[in-house]
């Protein structure tokens, strides 16, 4: 490392250096509070994250050579499935904000719930229902950890689940299988 510049050059760090931004704190280095747990949760959500796309990846590889496992619905979903539909994911403490077409009327709306991926649907049962046809959703991307779908018909929803990664790859198997 040069004297004067605190960051060794890329690729040449330490395997027990943690980087944040343009520092390194290298183990055994002094790091104020404030900043040791700013670090501890950058490090937290980067282990998050790497894992879902872990589970993800195995995901869509199994996806390739045979179907979805279907689930035992619970209470709250076996009420509203309708023959022929089956549970295939479940992704609780769901946030979803929708977002309606220029022509509707309402701008968004914030609902919490449970989010559950059918054959059929994707369906939020909180303190309303929401649900949303998997053939109506022509595009579901990531944007950091929320996962955006668009509709057909120009709406669109943003939803905060638990494994966003791996739960867009579960909706696009989902998707596929719906296909006539």
């Amino acid at each position: 490392m040069q004297e004067g510049n605190p960051v060794p050059p890329r690729g040449s760090r330490s395997p027990d250096a943690v980087v944040a931004g343009d520092e390194v704190a290298a183990a055994g280095d002094a790091v104020a509070p404030e900043d040791a747990a700013a670090l501890r949760d950058a490090a937290e959500i980067l282990a998050l994250a790497e894992s879902d796309e872990l589970a993800a990846g195995r995901a869509r590889e199994a996806y390739r050579t045979r179907p979805m496992a279907r689930l035992e619905p619970d209470p709250s979903i076996a009420r509203l499935l309708a023959p022929g539909e089956h549970l295939h994911a479940v992704r609780r403490s769901a946030l979803l904000e929708r977002r309606e077409s220029a022509t509707a009327t309402g701008a968004s709306a914030g609902l919490g719930g449970t989010v559950y991926l059918t054959s059929k649907r994707l369906v939020l049962v909180g303190r309303r229902t929401v649900a949303f046809a998997l053939e109506d959703i022509v595009e579901a991307m990531l944007s950091g950890d929320q996962l955006l779908l668009v509709m057909r018909d120009g709406r669109g929803a943003a939803l905060r689940v638990v494994q966003p990664r791996l739960f867009r790859v579960e909706v696009a198997a989902a998707r596929a299988a719906a296909r006539p």
